[in-house]
């Protein structure tokens, strides 16, 4: 017996109305996401900080903060990718919610009747009926080619995000990173463990599927935000504010840690 599609029982209202929310939401499981991601540029894939440990033991220590960093990064973003669920915010949830033909239809439709209706300012002279008659004939002409563009929008941005949301679902990068969450993160079998009584050197990583991936999420999360809820979001601010961050605390602060007190004198 096949699965039944989550959400199907739910009225259209209550789907449009869960998959705007959601929509709006993971905006804000992106944003910090950049963050992670800048951070990791410079944490593994540069050698700016793995460039000052030799091969010592300190190796071990470095080598394990690099994986916890990759790790994260990984384990948020495949969370966005997640298979549709109740309780989940993932982009193939807010498909799940709206991708029915006539959901569409009606977010359209209603964004064109909005739109279409829009009061005008009411600026005519109140003194010349023409003028007004005019005035109101333009406004109305000029809404309604308005709410033609926003439909036409709305319609088209939904449709590239449930096409371009399938594509990376099957993509061989999102599941070798899903893969990867499974096996090192779920079920923590394959994590190397290094002779903690030798020297190691600094792992050397190179640059993952992961920045492609959010690169794509990114265009799909845009979709969905501008196609469910009219509204843009500055992603390229928003990562260039993460890309200085990043570099304010790794190009410019140096850490001077005391020595780790004995457990006995480690305050409760």
């Amino acid at each position: 017996m096949s699965k039944k599609p989550p959400f199907r029982d739910r009225p259209a209202s209550e789907r449009l109305a869960l998959a705007k929310a959601r929509a709006d939401k993971l905006v804000h499981h992106i944003v910090p996401l950049f963050l992670m991601h800048e951070a990791n540029a410079l944490i593994i894939y540069s050698q700016q900080l793995s460039g000052q440990i030799p091969r010592s033991r300190a190796a071990h220590a470095f080598n394990q903060f690099q994986r916890s960093m990759h790790l994260f990064e990984i384990i948020r973003l495949c969370a966005i990718w997640d298979k549709p669920s109740e309780d989940r915010e993932s982009i193939p949830t807010i498909i799940a919610l709206l991708d029915d033909p006539a959901l569409i239809d009606q977010l359209a439709r209603e964004a064109y009747a909005f739109h279409s209706n829009e009061a005008s300012s009411d600026g005519f002279n109140r003194d010349d009926n023409a003028q007004q008659t005019s005035g109101k004939s333009w406004w109305r002409q000029d809404r309604q080619s308005v709410a033609r563009q926003v439909e036409e929008g709305i319609r088209q941005k939904l449709s590239f995000a449930i096409e371009e949301a399938a594509k990376i679902q099957k993509s061989l990068r999102l599941k070798a990173l899903m893969d990867f969450r499974h096996r090192n993160i779920a079920h923590n079998l394959d994590l190397p463990e290094p002779d903690m009584k030798l020297d190691a050197s600094v792992a050397k990583v190179k640059y993952g599927d992961e920045g492609i991936i959010l690169k794509n999420t990114v265009a799909v999360a845009d979709a969905l935000h501008h196609g469910l809820n009219e509204t843009a979001f500055d992603w390229n601010g928003s990562r260039e504010i993460a890309r200085m961050n990043a570099r304010a605390l790794w190009d410019s602060c140096t850490f001077q840690i005391q020595t780790r007190p004995p457990l006995s004198a480690a305050p409760r």
